[in-house]
């Protein structure tokens, strides 16, 4: 009886040690703006590459709500709806040293079902939101006007694949307190651009990102960040407004709160992707403050749940709301 009590203290040890080792990845978010969400931004997938053979798979829903418009000298920007958007990703470990990935987004945008809740949410926090006040709920209907003409106008959207991603990461620093991997993607115009699904641009460009202590204990920290550069094609829709070359980048934490439980705060950043616009939804450098959590079900298997809001109002949709699962094998 006594062999068998050690051996099961013992199982229950290196249980709880395998718990204690599990890979804490940075929100995989961006700016779901309506004319944003296209570009190739990528997210940022953390500081460690797969091993050799191995994979790491992610699906994460998030329901953006879009409530903005603005007026200022010949241009007219009216956004009012919901996008719905899926990605899947999929890292695999080619060499001991060379990861390469994929990311396939399906979108669909829709007049919604979260208005009254997000108006209630801004009363009660005193959050900005004027436009709210003024749109119909429950409404679909994007355009963008110049000079009196509407450039485009969208107010009806059937589901459909958006534009699909490849990346290539290698480490340049592993170690057990810091992982920092360099990555270059591109992105194709697979989705259709009339839709807002896709871009119309094919994208390329590079990515440096690193995580302190992606392993923590409990009770510790791991600090994350990103930078990188976007190189965007031609042929988007608003192609007279579109910038060519776009810095992006994120950082945040998380806190290992007892094994099973993360809870992380996150900071996303880009400069702008339209800067020949006028208007602040298209013409200014955006920011995005992203508050959620990791719970990991098993040691590979995490289920995350993430708030999205603008901090620079208008830059990004004011509501976001992402829920993910994700399995390292």
């Amino acid at each position: 009886m006594r062999s068998l009590a050690v051996f099961f203290f013992e199982i229950v040890l290196l249980t709880n040690c395998a718990l204690g080792q599990k890979l804490v990845k940075p929100f995989q978010t961006h700016n779901q703006s309506p004319l944003v969400h296209f570009f190739g931004i990528p997210t940022n997938p953390g500081g460690s590459i797969p091993e050799k053979n191995s994979f790491w798979f992610g699906n994460y829903f998030s329901i953006a709500n879009n409530a903005t418009s603005g007026q200022i000298n010949e241009e007219a920007i009216y956004l009012d709806g919901e996008m719905y958007r899926n990605e899947l990703f999929l890292n695999y470990g080619l060499l001991s040293k060379l990861e390469v990935g994929i990311v396939i987004p399906v979108v669909k945008h829709s007049s919604g079902v979260m208005d009254s809740f997000i108006s209630n949410w801004h009363d009660a926090f005193n959050l900005p939101g004027k436009s709210r006040e003024v749109m119909p709920a429950y409404n679909l209907n994007y355009f963008f006007m110049e000079e009196e003409e509407i450039v485009f106008e969208m107010n009806e959207s059937k589901l459909s694949f958006g534009d699909i991603s490849f990346s290539l990461g290698t480490p340049i620093i592993q170690s057990p307190n810091h992982d920092l991997s360099f990555r270059t993607f591109v992105k194709l115009p697979t989705g259709n651009k009339t839709n807002l699904v896709g871009s119309g641009t094919s994208d390329f460009g590079f990515q440096i990102t690193g995580m302190l202590n992606s392993t923590p204990k409990r009770k510790e920290f791991s600090f994350y960040y990103s930078g990188g550069y976007l190189r965007i094609g031609k042929g988007a829709l608003l192609e007279n407004k579109v910038t060519r070359n776009v810095g992006f980048g994120s950082f945040g934490l998380a806190f290992n709160a007892n094994d099973n439980w993360y809870f992380k705060s996150q900071l996303d950043f880009h400069t702008s992707l339209y800067e020949k616009s006028y208007t602040k939804q298209l013409g200014k450098a955006s920011a995005q403050l992203v508050l959620g959590l990791d719970y990991f079900v098993a040691k590979d298997v995490a289920v995350s749940l993430g708030f999205v809001e603008d901090i620079i109002v208008n830059t990004a949709p004011d509501f976001v709301l992402q829920m993910g699962v994700s399995y390292q094998f």
